[in-house]
């Protein structure tokens, strides 16, 4: 059976008007089109919907189906309008996994934008350890994932986002915590807080690369970056930490340094799952947070 919107519109259309050539004018067809329509729709259902008469009327047949016609035109336009609101993005769902540090700190500066913005989708944030945001992305959890590089697989696609430079964060007390850049030379003897060991290794390699007499001797090892500022707060050690975190220096009673020799840039990208369509509302905050990359979140 093939039956069309355009066959069941133009049923409701004649019903209402009482008048195939009333009904051609309402949904701007030609009489002979609007006839044929409601023909066809009548073999393919094999019963006859109108007396065609003096005047046209409902047969009962046609009176009874009526109501399921309206019914099933109803919900085409309700999803005809709800695509429209999802387009402008009047309506629908942000779906959004970080760095815990992160989401607190950038992330939640380019959503409070976009809420702004865009005051009817609803904002789900994941905040998760840096090693667990392309899972989060991976299992459906988040339509968006945003942190430092990371393996992907074949499921998970990445795009550049922005590179943040790496400071040396130390306690408000510690020689160091007045000076305007460090090198890692002066770094030899000093202990670390170490908070995600994928981008502790990294950092080692870019060390050795650099100066293989380089290392980093870990203090104590951590989950969260808010916990390596606390440690390192109390005195347990130095940690190497994106400059966003910055704001967070007074509450843990911490200083950020620049390092130099070498400077490093921690390379942040957006995860999304390989194959997967972004929703409107997913693809206007990856827009908004280019943009705020653009303008400057990536300078040192």
């Amino acid at each position: 059976m093939n039956i069309s919107l355009r066959q069941m519109r133009a049923f409701s259309a004649v019903a209402r008007a009482g008048s195939f050539t009333a009904a051609a004018r309402q949904v701007n067809l030609t009489q002979s089109a609007v006839s044929m329509l409601v023909q066809q729709l009548e073999e393919a259902l094999g019963v006859a919907l109108f007396d065609r008469g003096a005047a046209v009327t409902l047969t009962e047949a046609g009176r009874q189906l009526l109501p399921l016609a309206r019914r099933i035109l109803d919900d085409v336009n309700q999803v005809v309008e709800g695509a429209s609101d999802l387009r402008s993005l009047r309506t629908g769902l942000l779906r959004v996994v970080a760095p815990q540090m992160l989401s607190c700190t950038w992330i939640s500066t380019v959503l409070g934008e976009f809420a702004a913005a865009h005051p009817d989708i609803g904002l789900r944030v994941t905040d998760a350890t840096t090693d667990d945001v392309v899972g989060v992305v991976r299992r459906g959890e988040a339509e968006l994932g945003v942190g430092p590089e990371r393996t992907v697989g074949e499921d998970v696609t990445r795009s550049f986002l922005m590179d943040v430079p790496i400071r040396m964060v130390c306690p408000a007390t510690h020689p160091l915590a007045g000076r305007r850049g460090v090198s890692w030379d002066e770094l030899r003897n000093e202990r670390w807080v170490i908070y995600s060991s994928e981008f502790n290794r990294q950092l080692e390699r870019i060390l050795q690369s650099h100066d293989a007499s380089l290392s980093m001797q870990t203090a104590v090892e951590v989950g969260y970056l808010t916990t390596a500022l606390a440690m390192v707060g109390v005195g347990s050690g130095l940690a190497a930490v994106p400059d966003y975190a910055r704001m967070f220096a007074d509450n843990f009673k911490v200083r950020f340094v620049p390092l130099r020799g070498p400077e490093i840039r921690r390379q942040f990208y957006i995860y999304q799952r390989r194959g997967m369509a972004l929703s409107p509302a997913a693809e206007a905050f990856v827009a908004m947070m280019q943009r705020h990359a653009g303008r400057g979140a990536s300078k040192g």
